[in-house]
């Protein structure tokens, strides 16, 4: 089990666990066999993954696992699951599952590969509170967890909040807030600063040293 794995595992908790976009079906067959909730939902637009979730949960005797075939949360009923966790693919797939999703109060666990900042300022238009946001290091890449859940409350957050996460910075989010940093001053470096885009990239960079200097 990697790093990315168990930081998932640690934050689930419940009755229900929804795993959407399960592949393999790690999260909801150990969160089960952990006994961090009672029943989970293993849910994948592929036959494939489900298939090999389905023969993880056999070969570990797994029985409380329930394997459903289908686009996003479109597989669950409403309210069904009190812990919905989306990991494995990018925040802008993420939007859209959440954007079609039914109605829930799940407490969600997202982890983005990629887009984080766009998931992060839906999340926060669309009125999900942000419980907990770290960064984790697995295989030598960096992931958010985002730990989140719907109030109804709509919020702006900054540019050092929307690429970075809000709360006290970790280790492991500081030395991926200077990783950033020293890939856009290389940016920045090579470009011609009345180029169009020098802007944008400029402001990433002080956006990134604004959150190193505050611990974000």
């Amino acid at each position: 089990m990697d790093a990315r794995l168990e930081a998932i595992l640690s934050r689930v908790h419940g009755n229900v666990l929804a795993d959407i976009g399960c592949d393999h079906g790690k999260v909801a067959v150990y969160a089960v066999l952990r006994g961090l909730v009672r029943r989970s939902i293993a849910a994948d637009i592929s036959k494939a993954c489900l298939d090999k979730a389905r023969a993880l949960a056999k070969e570990r005797g797994a029985e409380a696992v329930e394997f459903r075939l289908g686009d996003g949360m479109s597989v669950l009923a409403p309210y069904e699951a009190d812990c919905v966790v989306i990991a494995g693919m990018g925040g802008r797939e993420m939007v859209k599952i959440l954007s079609c999703a039914p109605p829930s109060d799940a407490e969600f666990i997202l982890v983005p590969h990629d887009d984080a900042p766009l998931l992060r300022g839906y999340l926060a238009r669309e009125g999900y509170a942000a419980l907990s946001d770290v960064t984790i290091k697995a295989g030598g890449k960096f992931y958010p967890v985002i730990v989140c859940k719907k109030d109804g409350v709509s919020r702006t957050l900054s540019t050092e909040e929307l690429l970075y996460g809000s709360g006290a910075a970790t280790a492991e989010r500081l030395e991926y807030m200077r990783q950033r940093e020293k890939a856009l001053q290389d940016i920045c470096g090579g470009m011609d600063k009345n180029a169009p885009a020098y802007a944008a990239q400029l402001e990433l960079l002080q956006a990134t040293r604004r959150a190193i200097g505050r611990g974000i």
